[in-house]
């Protein structure tokens, strides 16, 4: 097929990119110290009934929350931790369409046309892990009991 001067010289080009986004997670960060993990394990290796002194405890989980002194016995520590993890993901995917038009010197001038599709999607999760330990002291300052509650949700 044969084209006049007047028409069309150059041609139609076209290009299409597509894109597509991975999956992210994000963890928000912990509340509280780092170091501080107060787990069952950690408790039972740490607390023993008639033995562990309210130094020892001190030292290995560090200091409690909140402290109750009675008059007839010894003190009542406890500990309250609280961990929330979020975690997100999302995806997205787009596409771009482009065609590019050249003209003869007639028209003098060239043109472009192009279109952009895009779109995402994602979930977010979040969970709730609580520990409370109490410990209770005799007049010695030793541990006669503890109890300890862990929920997760």
């Amino acid at each position: 097929m044969k084209f006049s001067k007047g028409v069309l010289v150059a041609g139609i080009a076209a290009t299409a990119v597509f894109g597509l986004g991975g999956c992210s997670t994000e963890l928000s960060p912990e509340p509280f110290d780092a170091n501080l993990r107060l787990t069952a394990g950690q408790v039972k290796m740490t607390v023993q009934t008639g033995k562990t002194t309210q130094n020892e405890v001190f030292q290995a989980l560090g200091s409690p929350n909140v402290i109750a002194m009675e008059s007839n016995s010894g003190d009542i520590w406890t500990y309250d931790q609280i961990q929330v993890r979020r975690t997100t993901q999302g995806y997205s995917a787009g596409a771009n369409f482009a065609t590019i038009f050249g003209f003869d010197k007639l028209t003098d001038g060239a043109g472009n046309a192009g279109v952009e599709i895009g779109g995402s999607v994602g979930t977010s999760t979040t969970s709730v892990q609580s520990a409370t330990l109490i410990i209770f002291f005799d007049r010695n300052e030793k541990v006669t009991s503890y109890k300890m509650l862990v929920t997760s949700f």
